[in-house]
């Protein structure tokens, strides 16, 4: 018998468009989602088929198929979605990503992450907090076809801002007080905020522990991003002490480890200067005392009740930057604009490879193997492990990332089933809301139907899919079929449709710098 094997270009370059419907349907009084096999997000196993309805944006019931079982006794409803041999689960609850700023897109950005599983995301605020606030107002009313939108708002003014328009110190002073946190909180609370960044407070243990508990008690949520400026003050588990709702990427671990020592900076480092800041993020992990980190490190961490976020994804491209500058979805799926601020550059944020080198690469593969060691080891102890992706920075495509994100934290040695979870159910009780990321009667409807098993392959989830042997023919399967969200329904085939042609328009007449690698000099 002959074998068909599609190239590699096949896979990522078909348009995922046949059969596309409107991107956007519903919410429904009643949809029935019929003869999906469910995995409910809580770390069981899957169980089915079943028969799952959702009214306006609530799951109402979910009805085991007994075999044989004939169409009439079965739930219908206003629109049933036909879930033969689909995989029913939580949508993706991302933490922490990025919209970047103009003029990209942000329908791009919305669109790659509904694709790719993504139902609520936690982002920065790069167009004005104003501007996201209303953006994710028109999210809750369905008005956009976007995930749910949590934008990150900074606790006062940011260190970074530019001196020019520096506020005067009447404005900054209530910022900086301890004693405010608590009268501060509940007021920015009620006009909109959720998640407060405080990586600019790690100067100050006082201040940090008093915004982190005043925050709480205002029942909203805190993160950090700890710079190493300033973790010879506030490392990773001072911050999870002080009460930090959740710790992002690999910053504070391997400093708290460090056997009472500081970092070693040689005399001309500079945390200004990009290359700088990521060489020595990685070389950090070889100072460590990897018997401290692995106990009494993460002994402090899960008693803290903090979550980790690792977003690793982010920081793949340090381990080898020729395979992250030559993915294949680069060309049909990266904006323009991406790959131009992805490219080397000193003036840009996390575009440090300008003099990358071999030595660089392997101390990041070193950290990587440690970090996820730690990874594993505060999971395994019952530390609350969660998700996001941090994309789209270094070669990291929006929506794409949050695919690789679960790839990795099986790299870590984690159970398909308990990456899934932090995805999921970990990620919602994170962020403060109990009734999303389970498929469950009376949670809210935020669920993804996808074209395969992800429990045997995370790449089920890339909206190109991955490859498969099926009676001796290898062909692609998966992909995201459709994200719901609040009940509404949306056709991945038809949001990617979009997506090839905003990126296919974003580089006409556009040259790719990447070209210059190739070029004799």
């Amino acid at each position: 018998m002959n074998k068909t094997f599609p190239t590699l270009a096949t896979l990522v370059l078909l348009a995922p468009a046949l059969g596309a419907q409107e991107p956007q349907q519903g919410p429904y009084d009643r949809l029935v989602i019929k003869g999906a096999m469910v995995i409910p997000g809580h770390g069981g196993p899957a169980y089915g088929p079943a028969d799952v309805v959702v009214e306006n944006d609530t799951i109402t019931h979910i009805v085991a198929v007994p075999h044989g079982a004939s169409s009439s006794s079965r739930p219908t409803g206003e629109r049933v979605l036909d879930a033969d041999g689909l995989w029913l689960m939580p949508g993706l609850i991302d933490l922490h990503t990025h919209i970047r700023e103009e003029p990209l897109p942000l329908e791009y950005v919305y669109s790659m992450k509904l694709a790719h599983g993504v139902t609520t995301m936690v982002h920065g605020s790069e167009r004005g907090f104003e501007k996201a606030l209303e953006q994710a107002k028109l999210s809750k009313a369905n008005a956009i076809a976007a995930p749910r939108l949590y934008p990150i708002r900074d606790w006062g003014p940011a260190r970074s801002r530019d001196p020019g328009h520096a506020p005067p110190r009447d404005v900054i002073a209530p910022w900086h007080d301890p004693s405010k946190a608590a009268e501060l909180a509940p007021k920015l609370i009620a006009e909109g905020a959720h998640v407060f960044r405080i990586g600019s407070l790690a100067w100050n243990r006082e201040l940090f522990g008093a915004v982190a508990k005043a925050v709480d008690a205002a029942g909203g949520i805190t993160t950090v991003h700890l710079p190493p400026s300033d973790i010879a003050v506030v490392d990773a588990v001072d911050a999870a002490e002080l009460g930090v709702t959740m710790l992002e990427h690999h910053y504070g671990y391997a400093e708290a480890a460090l056997e009472g020592t500081l970092q070693p900076f040689p005399y001309d480092y500079n945390y200004a200067d990009e290359a700088d800041r990521f060489r020595h993020a990685a070389l950090v992990w070889r100072q460590a005392s990897e018997e401290k980190l692995l106990g009494e490190v993460v002994d402090r961490l899960v008693a803290s009740g903090v979550s980790m976020v690792p977003t690793m994804s982010a920081y793949e491209a340090n381990r080898d930057i020729n395979r992250a500058m030559g993915l294949p979805w680069h060309e049909r799926y990266t904006h323009r604009l991406l790959i131009d601020w992805f490219w080397p550059n000193p003036a840009s944020h996390a575009a440090q490879h300008w003099d990358w080198t071999s030595g660089d690469e392997v101390a990041w593969s070193d950290t990587y193997r440690l970090w996820q060691k730690l990874i594993r080891t505060f999971s395994d102890r019952g530390g609350l492990l969660a998700y996001g992706a941090d994309d789209p920075y270094t070669w990291n495509t929006s929506g794409i990332a949050n695919v690789r994100e679960l790839q990795l934290m099986e790299e870590s040695g984690l159970h398909p089933l308990e990456v899934i979870r932090a995805a999921t159910r970990n990620a919602a009780m994170t962020l403060k809301r109990p009734d999303l990321g389970l498929v469950q009667t009376g949670f809210k409807a935020d669920l993804i139907l996808v074209e395969g098993n992800p429990l045997k392959s995370f790449r089920y989830l890339y909206s190109f899919g991955a490859l498969t042997m099926e009676r001796d023919e290898m062909v692609r399967r998966g992909g995201v079929r459709f994200t719901i969200k609040d009940g509404v329904v949306f056709d991945n085939r038809a949001l990617m449709a979009e997506v090839v042609k905003m990126v296919t328009e974003s580089k006409k007449g556009w040259t790719d710098p990447r070209k210059a690698l190739f070029e004799p000099y």
